[in-house]
């Protein structure tokens, strides 16, 4: 699968030589040289050569985050980590997140190496997609948990570094692939923010590489292993359309390259997927079963392409504080553009459909009427409620404001314009959303203060007078709805049941306080598709399977010809 290439490392060298011959080295110059390594037993690790100038106390620490992105004990991914050449203190602080090296302060140069691992040798993570994957035929790493930096050099997210990077030992046929380019075995990257590498997908292996254009721009596909439910070309299409399409609307083409990067996960039950909005790319891992379907994938794209612009341009000023806005109002714009664009077939009955969901889904958490402020890193990665709170509340908030928009300005007017005033002030003065900031930009477009009103339904949390704006615009809709209850709560691991609702259908079904949950089949949010658990009880095993269904006052709107007609207008 591998092997050593002199001549091209001997290319790279003089490519880097030309590169910065017309000027003396950079002070802030990282140059990185990654290749494989192959243990006695047969576990595959990337090697990771750093040279960088060393800190001129004597003392220069490298970071590496120990916790990221909802991760924790990242250390346990780094193997052998050392200086190399000279016999120097090496101290590792994995709490802290950055390991040390004590060196004469005259030291110019430091060279110091690691080798990243993937823990669990052999078997490819299913609920751990945030962490290093190295397998023998491929790897996918995100930068943050990939390259180490000096901490001299990258005090701040917003540090500008110049760095180059070597592939060095990949066999020709080994694809190279990440959000700064394809198949290049040298990579010089100038000038470049730290928290922009930080935010990017490295993959390499048998990924296959597909490339189109889009008004001059180079927009690539990724794509690892056999799908069952789509083949690369429909998704590649897909793709295509989503992005020429989202950036008509923001009337932005100035990404000169993007990519995606898509790896199947086996998962014998149901389906799922995650995505996450990179530097110059999105990164996703989807179950490869017949329970994922291309609609699931085109809302995946749309979602998370959206976050271009929607979270990365136009910034959160405290991040989970405003999740409402980039993660709901991403959701709404995800929805509205698949409708508005007959994105692979789909229209306003799936924007209906989808509204109707996100309801139903608020409605049944059990955090529906938390205030903004309980949202926090910790409640956001622990909890699922937490975790979807700022999705549900955000969307419906959205769609309820682009309504108001259109309404006091007798349609001349949308949320529309709202979103591309951010987006141009975030490009012209690198304005963050605040509260204060999003109620003086929308009320340029309403005949009111939205003032307190968004402290009632985003601050407190309140929720939304659903039945009131469908009156107002005269839209049709159920009043009552059946919604997914699970009937029970269960410990912060998901391993046992601490409490269960007495009159739900889990309790009817057998569910106890005290029971210990081994497999599931769970499809949050469906009320079609059976709750199906494995319990153990004293020692015994009981299977026990229902429909997670309550019916709530929460409305719904009907597939009319009415209300398609309202949202086409």
């Amino acid at each position: 699968m591998f092997k050593t290439n002199h001549f091209l490392h001997v290319i790279a060298c003089c490519v880097l030589a030309v590169s910065f011959s017309c000027n003396q080295a950079p002070s802030k110059q990282i140059t990185y040289s990654v290749r494989p390594i192959e243990t006695t037993d047969s576990i595959v690790r990337l090697q990771v050569a750093m040279t960088f100038p060393a800190d001129a106390s004597g003392s220069t620490k490298v970071l590496y985050d120990d916790k990221a992105w909802g991760q924790e004990n990242l250390f346990n991914c780094i193997v052998d980590a050392k200086v190399l050449e000279v016999d120097m203190k090496v101290l590792v602080e994995k709490d802290s997140g950055w390991i040390k090296i004590e060196h004469p302060r005259e030291l110019r140069d430091l060279h110091f190496s690691y080798e990243i691992q993937q823990e669990n040798s052999g078997l490819e993570p299913r609920d751990e997609n945030y962490r290093p994957v190295v397998q023998p035929s491929y790897f996918h790493v995100f930068a943050h948990n990939f390259f180490m930096i000096p901490q001299h050099l990258g005090k701040d997210g917003d540090a500008m570094l110049d760095l180059v990077i070597h592939w060095e030992s990949f066999s020709e046929d080994y694809t190279i692939h990440n959000s700064f380019g394809s198949n290049q075995r040298t990579q010089v990257l100038p000038s470049i923010p730290l928290h922009e590498f930080h935010s990017a997908i490295f993959v390499g292996g048998d990924f296959r590489v597909h490339h189109k254009t889009l008004k001059g721009n180079d927009v690539y596909l990724a794509s690892r292993g056999d799908w069952l439910p789509f083949n690369d070309s429909t998704v590649v299409e897909v793709l295509h359309k989503t992005l020429a399409v989202q950036r008509d609307f923001w009337e932005d083409h100035s990404q000169k390259y993007f990519t995606v990067t898509m790896r199947p996960i086996e998962q014998e039950r149901g389906s799922s997927f995650q995505g996450t909005g990179l530097t110059n790319s999105f990164a996703t891992a989807i179950s490869n079963n017949e329970y994922t379907d291309i609609q699931q994938l085109v809302y995946l794209f749309n979602h998370e392409l959206q976050h271009n612009w929607i979270g990365l341009t136009i910034e959160n000023d405290k991040e989970e504080k405003q999740y409402w806005f980039s993660e709901g109002f991403t959701e709404y714009y995800t929805i509205k553009n698949i409708a508005e664009n007959q994105i692979h077939g789909l229209g306003w009955d799936y924007f209906i459909g989808q509204l109707n969901e996100n309801i139903r889904n608020l409605y049944s958490s059990s955090v529906k009427e938390a205030p903004n402020s309980e949202l926090t890193y910790e409640t956001f990665w622990s909890s699922r409620d937490y975790g979807k709170l700022p999705y549900y509340r955000g969307m419906l908030f959205a769609f309820y404001l682009d309504e108001m928009i259109q309404q006091d300005s007798e349609g001349k007017y949308s949320l529309d314009n709202v979103m591309r005033d951010f987006l141009k002030t975030s490009k012209e003065t690198g304005q963050k959303i605040t509260h204060r900031y999003f109620i003086e930009s929308v009320n340029r477009y309403l005949n009111r203060d939205l003032t307190n009103f968004f402290n009632e339904h985003i601050e407190k949390g309140t929720w939304l007078p659903l039945k009131k704006l469908f009156d107002d615009f005269d839209l049709e809709y159920e009043p009552t709805c059946e919604v997914f209850d699970i009937g029970f709560e269960w410990d912060s691991e998901e391993r046992s049941v601490v409490s269960v609702d007495n009159t739900s259908a889990a309790y009817k079904a057998g569910v106890r306080k005290g029971d210990l949950i081994g497999s599931r089949s769970i499809y949050y949010g469906s009320t079609t598709m059976p709750v199906e658990l494995t319990l153990s009880r004293n020692g015994s095993k009981i299977d026990v399977s229902y429909l997670a269904v309550k019916k709530v006052p929460a409305p719904q709107l009907k597939l009319s010809e009415k209300n398609r007609a309202y949202f086409k207008r």
